[in-house]
């Protein structure tokens, strides 16, 4: 019987390439019971943003709110990623480490096509590490592991490049096979945390993984936007404190409760994620100006669907309720030439437009039998 074959992913702040991999038979591992172990062990995201020098956000963290994904094998090593996956061959175990453990929300096994990258287009096996969101300027180290433990004979390579086949009965010859019980270990290390950027900035709405800190005693002006408009504009002179605030905007509806009493209508949600963890105030000198794009203006008619003053403004409030705060905005004709619905703030909230006042839950009629709700428009990406 084989010895505990344990391999290490080393990435110590560098996410490395290289599996340093070491056994106590030195008849499976080879010269002087080490070697190397080719697993393609840097990750990436969905967006083919690699981590392999740790490079992304200050200079070796990883951004929160993000899947991470390890490919299990070398490239074109099939095999082994099939081995690695196969539920009958191996069991696996996932530990969070002991670090930071709650920011990490879920590790498994997945079997993914990806639309971007070495793999694009091709249907294959990660290790899946989901980050949570984090809405503070902290650094956070993160140590998981996933433990593959073999449930049957496999057959290590030469060279230790993975793994070639699989067997419930022993081999005659137990040379170069990791026997049922047998252990493969990928211990990782990384960090993650937000970018701190100027609050001087443009996004994308849905963007996350970044907290901003307002230019002191300067203007400071942001602006969110998705494929087609500028849908909010902040606009403010920083205070001597320029303590950062978490600036992500989220355009989707995520609350089926709250949507479901706009289900009657066209109804539009700005959500500064943000506010419920109360890391959306404005280190600001006075009031900060807030304007949120009109979603009822018709750029192809060059019309209004509705006239600006029956649309009605909520916000939602710390006990979840919603408040007409419509009295608060202006709409306005901006110096741009846009028409949007301008207010003063201290504080970034989540805010409601509608083509009229919302209906009670009891009052909604539930669709008919094969009929759909009709979505909400999205104005940009979660």
């Amino acid at each position: 019987m084989k010895k505990l074959l344990a391999i290490v992913l080393a990435a110590a702040c560098v996410l490395s390439l290289g599996i340093v991999a070491s056994a106590a038979n030195e008849t499976v591992m080879g010269q002087d019971g080490h070697g190397h172990m080719a697993i393609n062990g840097a990750p990436f995201n969905e967006d083919w943003i690699l981590f392999d020098d740790g490079a992304n956000i200050k200079g070796d963290a990883i951004t929160p709110d993000q899947a991470l994904y390890f490919h299990l094998g070398e490239v074109g090593d099939t095999r082994t990623n099939e081995i690695l996956a196969d539920k009958d061959v191996v069991k696996v175990k996932f530990d969070k480490g002991d670090d930071n453990v709650k920011m990490i929300k879920k590790m498994s096994i997945v079997e993914k096509k990806l639309d971007k990258g070495l793999f694009a287009g091709v249907r294959t096996n990660y290790l899946k590490i989901e980050l949570k969101d984090d809405m503070t300027d902290s650094e956070f180290k993160l140590t998981p592991s996933v433990t593959f433990t073999a449930k049957q004979w496999i057959k290590v390579n030469n060279g230790l490049n993975g793994f070639s086949d699989y067997q419930k009965e022993a081999p005659e010859d137990t040379t170069g096979w990791a026997a049922p019980g047998d252990k493969l270990t990928f211990e990782l290390k990384f960090y993650m945390g937000n970018v701190e950027n100027k609050a001087d900035q443009d996004y994308a709405a849905g963007d996350g993984g970044v907290v901003l800190k307002p230019t002191k005693n300067e203007d400071n002006e942001i602006t969110w936007e998705d494929e087609n408009n500028t849908i909010a504009t902040l606009k403010f002179v920083g205070d001597d404190d320029g303590k950062y605030f978490y600036p992500k905007l989220s355009t989707k509806w995520e609350d089926a409760d709250y949507a479901e009493y706009f289900a009657d209508q066209d109804a539009f949600i700005f959500n500064f994620t943000g506010k419920s963890a109360g890391k959306t105030r404005i280190a600001s000198t006075s009031r900060a100006t807030l304007e949120l794009y009109n979603p009822y203006y018709d750029s192809e008619e060059d019309e209004l669907t509705v006239e600006p003053e029956n649309v009605v403004i909520y916000e939602i409030q710390d006990d979840g309720s919603m408040l007409d705060v419509t009295a608060s905005f202006k709409a306005i004709e901006n110096d741009d030439g846009d028409y949007v619905f301008q207010t003063k703030t201290r504080e970034l909230g989540v805010y409601i437009l509608a083509e009229k006042a919302y209906t009670t839950a009891a009052d909604v009629e539930a669709p008919a039998e094969g009929e759909t709700v009709k979505d909400v428009p999205n104005t940009g990406l979660f």
